[in-house]
C-alpha cells in the first residue's frame, strides 16, 4: 500500500511516521513544504518527499500514484484578523483543492480527511462551526465531494477531538494549563465548565495505523469517525488532574476570562462506529496520558 501523507511534521504526523514504520508501513511520502524539518524528524527513516515549494508537486503526486491519502495538513488559528484569515483560507481551502486536483489523475482508493469537533457547536451532528478555521473545515467539504465524482476513491472524514501529549507549537488550553503550574503570576483561564474530550497523541497514531490495516472494510463512498476517547472531562476537572499528577499547583485565575459568544460547552466523540467498524478504542486514559504528556515536556527542557 502506498500512501501520501500531508502535514506530516505537524503535531500528530511527527508521532504517527515513526509509529507507521514501528508497525512496518513503510511506503509512505509525505508531501512536505519544509523538507529540511522533515528530515531533522525523520532522517533516519527511509522515507519519499514530495516538496509543495517546486511547481511540479502536483505532477510528482501523479508519479508517485498513492493507493491511499491522509490529509493531516492544516491551519489552525481561532484569531480573526485579515492576515490569518487568509492562512486560513490559502492552506485549508485553496491547498487542499489542488491536492485533491492532483488526486484526481491517480488510482487513489482512499482520501482520508481530517475535521474537527468545532464544526458542531452544540454537539448534536449538525454542522455550525465556531470560528473561521472549523467553518473551513466544513466549505471544503463540498469540495471534497466534487472531486470524488471525478474519481475513484471512497472518503473517510475523522473528526478529532482534542489532542494533546507533547510539547505543541501552536498551544491550547492544557498547554497553557502546565504553564500556570507553581506559575508567579496567575494565568487567566474561563471558569473552566466546558466538558471536552481529551485524547491522546500516541492513541491517535494507533488509530491511523488500525485504520490503514483495515482499509478494505470501508467500501461507502463515504464514512465518518469521530477521534476521541468517548469520556469528557470539564476544564476545571482537567486542571486538577494536572495539578495531581505534576504534585504542583496551578496559579490559575478561573473565570479570569469571560466564555465567548460561541464557546463549546459540550463535545465529547460518538464512538461506537469506532469499535463496530475497527474493533478499535483508546488505551490510555487521561491520567495516564497526562503522566506521559509531563515527562516528554521535561524531556524537551
Amino acid at each position: 500500500m502506498k500512501i501520501l501523507i500531508t502535514g506530516a511534521t505537524g503535531f500528530v504526523g511527527k508521532t504517527l511516521i515513526p509509529y507507521l514504520f514501528e508497525k512496518g508501513i513503510t511506503d509512505i511520502c509525505l508531501l512536505v513544504r519544509n523538507e529540511k524539518k522533515a528530515n531533522h524528524l525523520f532522517g533516519n527513516l527511509p522515507l519519499k518527499y514530495i516538496n509543495t515549494q517546486t511547481n511540479d508537486w502536483r505532477k510528482d503526486i501523479i508519479e508517485f500514484n498513492p493507493d491511499t491519502v491522509l490529509h493531516l495538513a492544516t491551519y489552525f488559528n481561532t484569531s480573526g484578523d485579515p492576515e490569518n484569515a487568509k492562512k486560513i483560507i490559502e492552506s485549508n481551502i485553496t491547498f487542499t483543492t489542488l491536492l485533491l486536483e492532483a488526486i484526481s489523475h491517480t488510482n487513489c482508493h482512499h482520501f482520508i480527511n481530517i475535521g474537527t469537533f468545532s464544526e458542531f457547536l452544540y454537539g448534536d451532528g449538525k454542522y455550525y462551526p465556531n470560528n473561521l478555521y472549523s467553518a473551513s473545515k466544513t466549505a471544503v467539504r463540498s469540495i471534497i465531494q466534487f472531486y470524488q465524482t471525478q474519481s475513484d476513491w471512497n472518503w473517510i472524514n475523522i473528526i478529532f477531538y482534542s489532542p494533546y501529549g507533547r510539547k505543541n507549537d501552536q498551544k491550547k488550553v492544557i498547554d497553557y494549563m502546565v504553564d500556570a503550574l507553581d506559575a508567579q503570576k496567575p494565568i487567566k483561564f474561563s471558569k473552566g465548565e466546558q466538558i471536552l474530550d481529551f485524547i491522546h497523541v500516541d492513541d491517535i497514531a494507533d488509530f491511523f495505523y488500525t485504520l490503514f490495516s483495515k482499509l478494505k472494510l470501508f467500501t461507502e463512498l463515504y464514512t465518518q469517525l469521530h477521534l476521541g476517547t468517548g469520556k469528557g472531562y470539564s476544564l476545571r476537572e482537567l486542571g486538577f488532574m494536572i495539578e495531581k499528577v505534576s504534585g504542583k499547583k496551578m496559579n490559575a485565575d478561573w473565570g479570569g476570562y469571560p466564555y465567548r459568544p460561541l464557546d463549546i460547552m459540550h463535545a465529547v466523540a460518538p464512538i461506537s462506529k469506532n469499535i463496530e467498524l475497527l474493533n478499535w478504542k483508546t488505551s490510555i486514559n487521561l491520567e495516564e496520558g497526562l503522566r506521559i504528556f509531563l515527562d516528554d515536556i521535561k524531556k524537551d527542557q
